[in-house]
């Protein structure tokens, strides 16, 4: 993997929704070209997608948007299923 890229660890919750921290860390780096030797959406951010009623390019979309990971959450909120 890469050292200059990491993702937030896999058991960081952020607004009680396990995964979205590390998810938006990457779906972000995939979109800034940063995203080295990790994948986005991985086997696990499609399940977790699944589960909050998410596209991974609609997530993409929200975390480039979000500006804090208040705003991410609000937004997963008001456009998934959670």
């Amino acid at each position: 993997m890469s050292e200059s890229f990491r993702p937030r660890g896999r058991d960081l919750v952020i607004g009680g929704i396990p995964w979205i921290a590390r998810m938006s860390d990457k779906a972000r780096a995939k979109a800034d070209g940063t995203i080295d030797d990790y994948i986005y959406p991985c086997p696990i951010d499609r399940r977790v997608l699944g589960e909050l009623g998410l596209s991974a390019d609609e997530f993409l979309d929200i975390s480039v948007a979000a500006d804090t990971d208040d705003a991410l959450v609000r937004q997963v909120r008001e456009r998934g299923r959670v």
